[in-house]
């Protein structure tokens, strides 16, 4: 049986959930065990933003990763009902090489890391699937996937910085908004 390339763009979010499930639920555990262990590994002039985002609570972190799957969806639906393929090919990029991050983190500090399984089982064999299909079909060629992972890892960092920062935002005036 073979998927058609419409619903392999549309699997893109949900590959991402899958993959952000595993992170959210060992998010806090793990973070309150290695936490220190991962702040004294960053280049310094990250230290501060990673020490925001290690110290965040698993509802905390989930407005991020909300906002994030948001992008998700809105690349999928320009890709697979526009066919403008330019976000899904940039922010699958960065999914694709956030999944080989998280086997590089498992391997630096050689151990269990919050996600790493779903980026070995889901994350990159999705990507390598949904490349292949693209390619096969003349959506972008070798070359233009290449800027595209490059582009991705320029932006990854930063995007994600973002992302906490409004998701402080967003999480702070909810909780104010409808919990005080």
């Amino acid at each position: 049986m073979s998927i058609d390339t419409y619903t392999l763009i549309w699997l893109f979010p949900i590959a991402f959930m899958f993959h952000d499930f595993e992170e959210i639920i060992f998010w806090e555990l793990w973070l309150n065990k290695h936490g220190d262990e991962v702040k004294s590994r960053v280049p310094a002039f990250l230290a501060k933003q990673v020490d925001t985002i290690v110290g965040k609570s698993t509802a905390q972190a989930s407005v991020p990763i909300c906002l994030i799957f948001s992008f998700t969806v809105l690349a999928s639906f320009l890709a697979a009902e526009y066919q403008k393929y330019d976000f899904l090919l940039l922010a699958s990029g960065a999914f694709f090489l956030h999944g080989f991050m998280h086997l590089g983190q498992a391997v630096a500090f050689r151990k269990y890391v919050p996600a790493v399984i779903t980026s070995a089982l889901i994350v990159i064999p999705y990507g390598l699937v949904l490349y292949g299909r693209l390619m096969n079909a003349g959506m972008v060629d070798m070359s233009g996937l290449l800027i595209y992972f490059l582009l991705a890892a320029a932006l990854t960092v930063p995007f994600i910085l973002v992302m906490h920062k409004v998701g402080d935002y967003l999480y702070k005036k909810t909780v104010k908004l409808l919990i005080n």
